[in-house]
């Protein structure tokens, strides 16, 4: 029989006894019925009636256990999600968050502000900050309302969005106080006209808060710029681009820009006309034009103040004419990017530091190499970083490391057509005599292309005794390493390599630095 434990109740069940051996032939008639249909005879049964007797009350005393620590189970759960209710209900209460002062978790907040590359769409997109922020608690909406910086951003895409909320822009202007505005404004010719001059209308009536501009201009919106001459106190930064060819229609002069007294950062981008915008050349630092070159020649000679410049000459009707001894003399720049390497016979830099050249497959490759020596020579100067473009010829970048051995960084870009010629460049930079001297190695991939990551590895392995301290690799699109590969680039990090390799947005964004491509947007 089963007998309670005094302490806690459980039952103390005895073992089954063991069948005696002196039923030796019983036991080997009922395990033979077992197997068997056969009918039991008289002994048998009351063998077998005893057995069933004996295991089912063993089976009685289990269920009897079983039921017992079951409703104690069920009763130690319900204790349990009930004192875990009230135990998260308090331990959120300790949490640091909370004791964060005000202007910590507004910083954080800033923090947290979408980049320029990945905004698109709604203005008031809540999946973003600052607009998340404003829904995890009273305390948290409160410091972000009382955050202007937050709200300084307006960002209007008619491109990825035909609809944009008119009362979110004018909550985010209110939000943002007085303080200066970074607005971008990219408008559409097949959008709905009427929405873009009523949002446009409506920031304009802000235009003095100004601190950059970054628009891309419908049809539409061309006739409102003039409205903004002499309105533009604060615009330090500027960059214009067109929807398309028929935002263009009818467009001769654009002059609104000429008075902003603060303007020094100014970029335009024409693709398919070009359309004269005037800008303050004298107070510029920052230049990125498209252009014929006797514009370009036209503004860095009233432009001594430029610190970086993004050259792209286009829509030249005439040949070029010589540059002659009078070259121009630009004392403070020290970042250059050109898409021809003809226009650095213009220049002369004495205090560059970066240069960089977009080739095509008009340029010859035999004459940069020269282009740059002159250019090097005539400034006196000896910049330590080449960006090179678009280059095809490995030899041609391998002459230039050789004869100028103060480039101690380089950077090459490539198309999805320069497959070849990225792998021929990762192939010759794996002979490291004649680019020893290299601190940094980048490579980038401007479209979706297989790339060679264990090329990549192989190249950064040959120069583990150089004096290289520094490499990255960013691709627009396509696959990321292989984990092999990537084991190896890691213990090259381990190592003490400063490694990058990344992809997308990210990548994108790393892209636009080495092409001094509107900085501020990043």
């Amino acid at each position: 029989m089963a007998s309670s434990c005094p302490q806690c109740g459980s039952l103390h069940i005895p073992k089954a006894q063991p069948i005696p051996a002196t039923m030796g032939e019983t036991l080997q008639r009922c395990q033979r019925l077992v197997k068997s249909n056969e009918a039991p005879g008289s002994a048998e049964i009351a063998f077998i009636r005893a057995v069933v007797s004996d295991t089912g009350a063993r089976l009685g005393y289990l269920d009897a256990e079983i039921s017992r620590l079951r409703d104690g189970l069920e009763q130690l759960t319900s204790e349990r999600t009930q004192l875990s209710e009230y135990h998260s209900q308090y331990v959120p209460i300790l949490s640091p968050l909370r004791r964060l002062p005000t202007e910590v978790l507004a910083e954080i907040f800033l923090r947290t502000l979408p980049s320029f590359h990945e905004r698109s769409g709604d203005i008031s997109d809540t999946q973003r900050s600052p607009w998340t922020v404003c829904q995890v608690s009273r305390r948290w909406r409160g410091i972000a309302l009382s955050t202007p910086s937050l709200w300084t951003t307006v960002h209007i895409d008619f491109v990825h969005d035909e609809h944009q909320a008119h009362s979110d822009v004018e909550i985010q202007l209110q939000r943002s106080r007085t303080l200066n505005l970074e607005v971008h404004f990219f408008g559409r010719d097949e959008a709905d006209p009427a929405e873009q001059l009523e949002l446009f209308d409506l920031l304009s009536r802000h235009s003095a808060r100004w601190e950059t501009l970054n628009i891309q201009l419908s049809s539409a919106l061309v006739p409102r710029l003039a409205q903004l001459r002499g309105r533009l106190p604060s615009l330090r930064r500027l960059w214009l681009q067109w929807d398309s060819e028929q935002s263009q229609v009818g467009v001769h002069l654009i002059t609104c820009f000429k008075t902003a007294p603060f303007l020094v950062d100014a970029g335009v981008n024409s693709e398919s006309r070009f359309v004269p915008i005037l800008v303050p050349a004298h107070q510029l630092t920052t230049y990125r034009l498209h252009g014929p070159l006797k514009m370009h020649l036209h503004v860095l000679k009233l432009a001594p103040n430029i610190v970086e410049a993004r050259i792209i000459t286009a829509f030249d009707e005439e040949p070029w004419p010589e540059p002659g001894p009078q070259t121009i003399e630009l004392l403070h720049l020290q970042r250059l990017h050109v898409s021809d390497e003809g226009l650095l016979d213009y220049l002369r830099a004495p205090h560059l530091a970066e240069i960089g050249v977009e080739l095509t497959m008009t340029n010859e490759y035999s004459t940069l190499v020269d282009r740059l020596g002159a250019l090097f020579l005539r400034s006196t100067c000896a910049p330590e970083k080449l960006l090179l473009k678009a280059i095809s010829s490995p030899a041609s970048t391998s002459d230039i490391l050789k004869k100028y051995p103060f480039i101690t960084t380089i950077a090459l870009t490539f198309f999805k057509d320069g497959i070849d010629a990225m792998e021929a460049h990762l192939t010759t930079l794996t002979n490291v005599s004649k680019s020893q001297h290299l601190r940094e190695i980048c490579f980038g991939a401007l479209e979706s292309m297989p790339i060679d990551y264990p090329l990549f590895l192989r190249m950064l392995k040959s120069r583990r005794q150089s004096c290289l301290g520094a490499a990255s690799f960013f691709a627009m699109e396509g696959p990321d390493p292989d984990p092999v590969t990537l084991v190896g680039l890691e213990e090259l990090r381990d190592g003490g390599l400063d490694l990058r390799v990344e992809s997308g947005v990210e990548a994108q964004r790393e892209i636009d630095v080495w092409d001094n491509d509107c900085l501020w947007n990043q």
